[in-house]
């Protein structure tokens, strides 16, 4: 599964660098504080997640960006006087489409896989619509915050009755300083 992940992502690249030849834009890339807040069932296996990602955005013409997101992110698993429920940790490597809507402000939608890094869990499939707005600062860099909602999908494996979901679902708030290239 890592072996077509990475060909994958790969082939992307190449396809990018194709496109980025005849794009007016640069390309920038950005580093972020990544929040989950779980939703649904997924809420009670988790109250919150944390994570850092990198994110790379890719003009493909006056409106419209190829993104490529990359990181990890932990949610950590709730506990009781009677159950402990272990923490979730992935990689999640996803890649979108970004529409500048107006001068700073976007939309936004990926996709791709979430990676576990503890043995028990498997791979699962991302998808993730969001929006956020780009703050200019006065060295050229900008601000990026976000919010989106993120579903990862997929068979797991039933640690518990508790911790079976096979959708994990949460509102994904980002804080970013991107480095225009």
């Amino acid at each position: 599964m890592i072996t077509r992940l990475t060909s994958t992502f790969t082939l992307c690249i190449l396809f990018v660098i194709s496109f980025q030849v005849n794009a007016q834009n640069t390309a920038n890339i950005g580093v972020s504080a990544e929040f989950g807040l779980p939703s649904g069932n997924f809420s009670n296996v988790s109250g919150i997640g944390l994570g850092a990602a990198v994110k790379a955005d890719l003009p493909v013409s006056e409106t419209f960006t190829l993104t490529l997101n990359g990181g990890l992110m932990n949610f950590f698993g709730r506990s009781s006087q009677v159950v402990s429920l272990q923490d979730l940790t992935y990689l999640p490597a996803k890649i979108g489409l970004k529409y500048q809507v107006s001068d700073g402000f976007y939309a936004e939608g990926q996709v791709g896989a979430a990676v576990p890094l503890k043995n028990g869990q498997k791979t699962l499939f991302v998808w993730s619509p969001g929006i956020g707005n780009f703050f200019k600062l006065t060295n050229g860099n900008k601000l990026d915050l976000g919010i989106r909602y993120e579903a990862w999908s997929g068979q797991t494996e039933r640690v518990s009755v508790i911790n079976s979901a096979s959708s994990k679902g949460f509102v994904g708030i980002r804080f970013g300083y991107v480095f225009g290239l």
